[in-house]
């Protein structure tokens, strides 16, 4: 049915093509649900899923972190990130510290998130070789260094 009223408008047939084939936010969002998808399937069954993962592996690297850091960190908004990280600290991988201001809650990995990590690695390995193959490594280290101009200041 709108494949037929299309057919009556080729100019906007064509532009909507033209989206479809080059803009930024259609094709980055296909392929991070893309990517996703894979690194799902692999952390299925693991101790934490590869969003968990994401958020440990921040912490593992640079502790104490706020809610606004890893907002920051993980391109996220605050409200997603703070329930992520109740049900990190319910699971007891993650501990709350108090921060510099009293009023601020920071957050450390805990020794259940540095054994998740560590069990999950295998996992995240394999998620990491399926996507790194699908373009090649040379095609991936160009499109990564392109990717980080996003997000770095």
């Amino acid at each position: 049915m709108s494949r037929d009223r299309l057919n009556h408008n080729p100019g906007l047939k064509r532009q909507l093509r033209g989206i479809a084939a080059f803009c930024p936010g259609y094709n980055l969002r296909r392929a991070d649900k893309t990517v996703a998808r894979w690194f799902d399937e692999e952390f299925r069954g693991a101790p934490v899923t590869a969003g968990q993962f994401t958020v440990l592996l921040n912490l593992a690297l640079d502790s104490p972190l706020s809610t606004g850091a890893l907002s920051q960190r993980l391109s996220s908004d605050l409200s997603t990130v703070s329930r992520n990280m109740d049900a990190l600290v319910r699971s007891a991988m993650v501990e709350t510290v108090s921060g510099s201001d009293r009023r601020r809650r920071e957050y450390v990995l805990a020794q259940a998130g540095l054994t998740a990590l560590d069990e999950c690695l295998p996992r995240w390995k394999a998620a990491q070789t399926r996507t790194i193959r699908r373009v090649g490594h040379a095609r991936w280290m160009l499109a990564l260094s392109a990717l980080k101009r996003f997000y770095e200041q």
